[in-house]
């Protein structure tokens, strides 16, 4: 790739044919060096990565902490609620009493309220919220009080192992690995400093995306996004610049209050919400297993919308956070951040 650059920097700008050709040609060899340095940084993640693996402790039922399960809805009908819901309750715990399930509606809608209550789940609706996705999961925050808070969109479908291959995760400050087995640390034991923030799953999708559609290859071609959800995020794991996703999600409400909740003033509140994280020391970590299932976008329209959404929000959270250049984030974090930034 080095020489490749040399030879079209020194050899192929058309000097001779105008200045108009010159500066067309220095913009492309710029774009190329780029996609080189987001290949490599690509590359290099890809190898550490495989070296980085938090394992899965096994740790005493009786350590399972409360967790409360938002599922966040604006406007969504109550069918595909159900689903969501109506699974959430069929999750594994070794207490479910310890499993709280809310419908986090910013709608405010009567009929999601008596689905809660036909599902036996908790309803929290909020009237006139400002603060579209983060303020409806703020609110939720100042009305529950469990430690671990897991995540879910209206569409997004968890099998009934997901909390029981997240929420071990945040116990291993407290456990340790001796001879093969795990033991519980005694007090003086705990190891204060590794903290964890957020454990993110990836996104899985049970209907096929436009390309598969439309190209008649739903079982020959795999999701568009699965590179991304099954491939860069868990590459993260080893700068500890793991994306979170919005959804398939548990969370550590310590991290959440030490970053003042969700944050308002982007429009990738999930995105964003990993960087402030990981800026308060937080381990943030992606896991290869699949647990929940979606729905992916079904037009163009809405596709083109999604993805424009999605990289002004990475544009504008990487400026709020400053995360390329702030000293609080590792130096392969902050070149993560520029990779993506630039990508």
């Amino acid at each position: 790739m080095t020489i490749y650059l040399l030879w079209r920097i020194f050899f192929t700008l058309p000097f001779q044919e105008g200045i108009a050709q010159v500066i067309f040609g220095i913009l492309l060899i710029i774009a190329e060096t780029i996609t080189v340095f987001t290949t490599f940084e690509l590359y290099y993640r890809k190898i550490k990565s495989d070296a980085y693996e938090l394992e899965l402790p096994d740790i005493a039922l009786e350590d399972y902490p409360d967790v409360d399960v938002f599922i966040a809805t604006h406007n969504e009908n109550t069918e595909l609620l159900y689903k969501t819901a109506n699974a959430c309750t069929y999750m594994d715990y070794p207490d479910l009493s310890k499993a709280h399930i809310y419908f986090c509606d910013d709608g405010n809608r009567e009929e999601v309220a008596l689905l809660a209550k036909k599902l036996h789940i908790c309803y929290l609706g909020l009237a006139d919220n400002k603060d579209a996705k983060s303020g409806n999961l703020n609110h939720a925050l100042e009305n529950t009080h469990s430690p671990l808070v897991a995540t879910f969109d209206a569409d997004m479908i968890p099998r009934h192992t997901f909390l029981m291959k997240t929420v071990p995760y945040f116990l291993l400050p407290y456990y340790i690995k001796e001879d093969g087995k795990r033991r519980k640390r005694e007090e003086d034991e705990i190891d204060e400093k590794m903290k964890i923030g957020l454990i993110q799953t990836p996104q899985s999708f049970y209907n096929p995306d436009l390309f598969q559609y439309n190209l008649y290859a739903e079982k020959t071609i795999p999701n568009e996004q699965d590179f991304f959800s099954k491939e860069v995020n868990i590459m993260r794991n080893s700068s500890n610049a793991v994306a979170y996703t919005g959804s398939n999600t548990v969370i550590s409400r310590q991290a959440l209050e030490d970053i003042h909740g969700f944050p308002l003033k982007t429009i990738t509140e999930d995105f964003e919400t990993s960087i402030r994280i990981q800026k308060e020391g937080y381990i943030t970590y992606a896991t290869q297993e699949v647990q929940v299932a979606g729905l992916s976008t079904t037009t163009v329209a809405s596709m083109i919308k999604q993805r424009t959404r999605w990289a002004r929000g990475v544009i504008q959270s990487l400026q709020n956070t400053h995360a390329i250049f702030t000293p609080h984030l590792s130096i392969g974090a902050r070149l993560t951040y520029l990779s993506a930034y630039l990508y």
